[in-house]
């Protein structure tokens, strides 16, 4: 699928000593009239190695990458076509001395020729409203992803919070979502692949989302429901009101299928809105205990949710211990835990809001399952400002299709449930304890208009770097300089595809949530040490670098 360049603004530094203008992260060079390179081989699953070639204008030469992250002077120079054997994001930039091109990346899912048993999309978080063209671009853009990944899936989930209802009074939006799938899935032919519906929070009622939404949310009374895709079953429950019939219901039904003589080796999916107690992202914002202690009877279990938000990108998105659990993201905007600080031109903002779109798509085998973490948006953007949401705005995404981390496959091996559990791969005791290596002392630089900055060079990490623990002190009384909050980190733009090789970190705080709040800065002639760790998704810690610098000075 053809997708619409980045503009420079949304991309981050190219080299040690050469970067794009524009972003928190870019520093001061021209991309003139260079465009980007061009793929032979647009993004989606292919079976076996796929051949990508890449061209640029005579004269030019093109970096690339396959880790997901920004080319640099270091990265792989292009001269021939580029095999791609394993699931990958490759980027691209053209480079013309100190010219840079904005970016282009694809992401290629790379199967063997084994044909699944099952194929489906989960998502959930869609919180549309609005008929607008600009909910309708974004939409037009997000299943055309879904397209080019799966063209004809068995089915498709959307897992609560279909709208943005907040009082009870907009059931009416609810047409608003069917609206837009149908006309998609017209579109792409694919009309009559199955929906399956949750009720979540910002959903009105049981009543109403039947009302729009027919067989994709057959049950008004109780919000809970089963279907049989293939020979796979999927039970649908409402997390709002877990207790009662509907909880006997799923215990009965969990009973019966683990009565079956393949119980242990085929996997039963069960959708929920809300994350259910101690699983996913280490429980946060998880509700109803009783659904963990009745999912824990059953190793096949496969539960997924959203509500949270929490991005895909952080491996504890998944999460093994009984049963497992899986974070399905979120369509209209993702999250971070709520403890990092984001670069927004000038300043360091308090914000977790990122304007990514994810969702899963996962395929069943005979002895397995794969799930695939999707980006459909993660572009660079203010999701939040002075308290109106923006949410995606440059569609089509230049980032759909792209991967928010490696896949995971979920095994079922073992005679007894307790055999299964000991051959789980995602559990606590299997967490990466690996620390991120920070390579490069950070630089202290001062941008043209006088403004203290630090360049740090992404460190490297087996997973993914979550952020940078930034502390300024002053060099003479060792006081803190910048009030960033104990624990804060400045988040490293690991949602972003392609994900910064070079973050440039404003040595300045927004007050506030609004574009006009104060902006405390260091001051001027004044000596400061600042120190630098980075920070994976577990907490690991790289060593500590450290530069000293006089605000105001360029080093």
């Amino acid at each position: 699928m053809k997708r619409k360049i980045a503009g420079a603004c949304a991309l981050a530094a190219v080299a040690t000593a050469v970067a794009l203008p524009g972003a928190a992260n870019a520093s001061a060079t021209s991309t003139g009239e260079l465009p980007a390179p061009v793929f032979s081989q647009d993004g989606g699953r292919f079976t076996g190695p796929t051949t990508v070639e890449l061209t640029a204008p005579k004269g030019t030469q093109i970096r690339y990458t396959l880790d997901g992250s920004m080319p640099t002077e270091k990265s792989p120079r292009y001269k021939k076509p580029i095999v791609i054997d394993e699931t990958a994001n490759l980027t691209a930039v053209t480079v013309k001395g100190n010219r840079v091109s904005p970016a282009e990346v694809e992401g290629y899912i790379v199967k063997s020729d084994e044909k699944p048993l099952l194929s489906f999309f989960v998502m959930s978080d869609v919180h549309t409203s609005s008929l607008s063209d600009k909910n309708r671009g974004i939409w037009k853009s997000h299943f055309d992803t879904l397209a080019a990944i799966d063209p004809d899936p068995d089915l498709i989930v959307s897992n609560g919070d279909q709208i943005n209802d907040n009082h009870g009074n907009t059931a009416p939006d609810h047409q608003v979502v069917k609206t837009i799938f149908d006309e998609n899935m017209t579109r792409l032919g694919i009309e009559d692949t199955p929906v399956l519906m949750s009720h979540g929070n910002h959903d009105v009622g049981n009543a109403d989302m039947e009302k729009y939404y027919g067989d994709w949310f057959p049950n008004a009374a109780g919000g809970y429901y089963e279907r049989t895709i293939g020979e796979h079953t999927f039970l649908v429950i409402d997390t709002e009101r877990y207790s009662g019939s509907q909880r006997t219901w799923l215990q009965t039904r969990l009973a019966e299928l683990s009565a079956r003589p393949d119980a242990h080796s085929k996997p039963v999916f069960v959708i929920g809105h809300r994350p259910t107690a101690n699983t996913v992202h280490d429980g946060a914002q998880s509700s109803n205990p009783s659904l963990t202690s009745d999912l824990a009877k059953h190793p096949q279990v496969v539960y997924f949710s959203g509500h949270s938000h929490l991005n895909l990108n952080d491996e504890r998105s998944i999460w093994q211990g009984e049963f497992t659990a899986v974070n399905d993201g979120s369509m209209s905007y993702t999250e971070t835990p709520h403890d990092a600080y984001q670069i927004y031109g000038d300043a360091l903002w308090s914000e977790y809001t990122i304007p990514t779109a994810q969702a899963l798509h996962v395929e069943v085998y005979d002895d397995r399952t794969e799930i695939e973490r999707i980006n459909f948006a993660a572009e660079n953007e203010r999701t939040y400002s002075n308290g109106a949401w923006g949410f995606q705005s440059g569609f089509p995404f230049i980032s759909a299709g792209t991967l928010a981390g490696p896949g995971w496959t979920v095994r079922l091996e073992g005679d007894t449930a307790d055999e299964v559990r000991a051959n789980f791969d995602y559990t606590s005791a299997a967490r990466d304890a690996v620390a991120p290596v920070l390579q490069r002392k950070p630089q202290h630089k001062v941008t043209a208009d006088g403004r203290d900055m630090l360049r740090v060079t992404a460190a490297k990490d087996d997973e993914s770097v979550y952020g940078y623990d930034v502390r300024v002190r002053d060099a003479a009384t060792g006081a803190e300089a910048l009030p960033i909050l104990a624990g804060a980190k400045v988040l490293s733009d690991f949602q972003m595809a392609p994900r910064p090789s070079i973050l440039e970190v404003p040595l300045a705080i927004r007050d506030g949530r609004q574009e006009d709040a104060p902006l405390l800065t260091l001051t001027k002639g004044t000596a400061y040490i600042a120190e630098v760790t980075a920070v994976d998704m577990y907490g690991n810690r790289s060593e500590t670098k450290t530069v000293e610098f006089v605000a105001g000075q360029d080093d």
